[in-house]
């Protein structure tokens, strides 16, 4: 007879775990933004942080990130050889700061996907993600026709999900900067909310908890600045127009990586 110690594989267990759709940690990533931070009604970032929650020390910024995403986990370090696919993904994450017994950080509000293993992955960490599409400018220097990614350079990125194009962004690069000079708010730590509800009906959810996560091995990359555009389209299914932009303040493109080893429970509603 089969325990369930037996079984093997971060999510979900199977026999031997191969085919879990998320592997062990540590997870480590390499990743690309399209950064876009702007104002908003500080009254409609309140609503998406429930206490012990605060908003943050600027209660009126947000930043939305256009991103690649290139990730592995420790189970299977050779998986860009076994199976590209499950090694990058493409997503669009909506921030704003957020404050938890005075310390400053910033909490995930909506992010779109385009596969498997980052939506379930996201959910663990407390990602509110669903599945989507994030396209963003991509230069090739080989290409005779197009530039290198610097001074002058024009990007953009977009978001769709479910046949509707939400939101898009674009950035003029006007001048190299040092990755220490992004705006805080990019660079605070995580306050996540972890939330599976009940099977039974009516009855509390199984888990509804704060969390931040731990991380090491942090590599900063190159750094661009410039001047930006934001524009948010209607939706009948999606929320993020409560956060529409009053005015854009600037525009970023930064690479960075990282290894998430896990988390820390901050607080639990349960």
């Amino acid at each position: 007879m089969t325990k369930m110690e037996d079984m093997k594989g971060f999510s979900y267990p199977t026999p031997t775990g191969k085919s879990s759709v998320v592997g062990d940690l540590p997870w480590h990533f390499g990743t690309e933004h399209l950064s876009i931070i702007y104002r908003t009604d500080p009254e409609a970032i309140k609503k998406f942080l429930p206490e012990p929650l605060k908003p943050g020390e600027n209660p009126d910024l947000v930043v939305v990130d256009f991103g690649k995403w290139y990730s592995l986990w420790d189970s299977q370090i050779n998986m860009p050889y076994i199976n590209p696919e499950r090694t990058v993904y493409n997503e669009t994450v909506i921030w704003v700061g957020s404050s938890y017994n005075g310390n400053q950080g910033k909490t995930c509000i909506q992010t779109w996907v385009d596969n498997d293993f980052t939506l379930v992955r996201g959910m663990f960490m407390g990602f509110n993600k669903k599945i989507g599409q994030t396209y963003k400018t991509e230069y090739m220097s080989e290409n005779p026709e197009m530039p290198e990614l610097g001074v002058g350079s024009e990007l953009r990125g977009w978001t769709t999900s479910h046949g509707e194009r939400l939101m898009e962004g674009t950035l003029k690069v006007e001048e190299k900067i040092d990755y220490n000079n992004l705006p805080d708010l990019m660079n605070k730590p995580l306050y996540n909310i972890r939330y599976f509800p009940s099977i039974e009906k009516e009855a509390p959810p199984s888990v509804c908890e704060l969390v931040t996560l731990n991380m090491k091995n942090f590599r900063s990359g190159n750094a661009w600045k410039g001047s930006g555009s934001f524009k948010m389209y209607s939706s009948e299914i999606e929320e993020y127009s409560l956060l529409a932009p009053e005015e854009v303040l600037g525009a970023y493109y930064y690479t960075n990586g990282c290894t998430i080893t896990g988390g820390e429970v901050l607080h639990s509603w349960v």
